[in-house]
């Protein structure tokens, strides 16, 4: 993290990619996330009390939010130009430290609410999926929605006042011209919802999107975060379950080949690209 955010700026191949693709630095966030998934499925195997699992899981969230805000929500982002503190109207509400915990909110809570109890794990490769099968109806409903959202949303046409005291236009309101449906850089669904819910004034004001004059996002993607975290939490259910090493080993590589094969074919076909941003 320390290289992609120190040495991205000059060596664009290590940084966030602007808009469809991956880099170096795309991979950062969702090791996070897969590695919190897997942290749940551990830390949450032997529940005693699911009203006492619940408020740890509640409390850790709000420490996760409160160094979120306080570290991402723009208090120490000037501290060359001696400027503490931060301003209300322009906070950003959403960094990466509050998209972790709402997804390790979301997955917990579904994690200990339908924890399962068993005495050994039945056999068959398919065995481990049906053990858990109401977490994946869970995470495809949510998959659906994020999609329909996404490739759904009606984007009309938006202003915006320009900040870069550096540009000519700048002090100026320039117009967006949209009108469209689906995923298309600057009038995505995304950073439309963002606009519409945070306000323009509270999102990430130095965005990799600025090399391709396209949008951030904060809040619908945090949707597909949950589901990276998803993923990790059924590595780890393979990691409490599975005993045998060659096992784990066996079910982590085909679920892994599995799903960089799907990805890939979604990619290349432009069905839905890689996309970090």
């Amino acid at each position: 993290m320390v290289l992609v955010d120190d040495a991205g700026g000059e060596w664009p191949m290590i940084g966030h990619a602007p808009w469809n693709g991956c880099n170096l630095a795309d991979f950062v966030m969702p090791f996070f996330l897969f590695i919190v998934g897997m942290a749940i499925a551990l830390a949450l195997k032997k529940t005693p009390e699911k009203l006492v699992a619940i408020r740890k899981v509640i409390l850790r969230t709000l420490k996760l939010l409160f160094w979120g805000l306080l570290l991402q929500g723009g208090y120490f982002h000037d501290l060359d130009k001696l400027k503490y503190g931060v301003d209300m109207n322009r906070i950003r509400w959403c960094g990466i430290l509050q998209r972790i915990a709402l997804a390790y909110l979301v997955v917990s809570i579904i994690e200990i609410t339908r924890q399962v109890q068993f005495k050994g794990l039945p056999t068959g490769w398919f065995s481990i999926f049906k053990l858990y099968c109401w977490q994946r109806v869970i995470g495809a409903c949510v998959l659906v929605v994020y999609l329909a959202t996404l490739y759904g949303t009606y984007v009309p046409d938006w202003n915006f006042v320009v900040q870069n005291p550096d540009s000519v236009d700048f002090g100026k309101t320039l117009t967006v011209t949209c009108n469209v449906r689906g995923n298309h850089p600057p009038c995505n669904a995304v950073s439309y919802i963002d606009r519409q819910v945070l306000g323009i004034n509270h999102l990430y004001p130095r965005p990799a999107w600025k090399r391709s004059k396209a949008c951030t996002k904060r809040i619908l993607s945090s949707i597909s975060a949950i589901h990276s975290t998803v993923v990790g939490v059924h590595f780890g259910h393979v990691l409490t379950h599975m005993k045998d090493h060659s096992s784990r080993l066996l079910h982590w590589v085909g679920m892994g080949i599995a799903v960089l094969v799907l990805g890939i074919i979604l990619h290349f076909t432009d069905a839905i690209p890689l996309n970090k941003q």
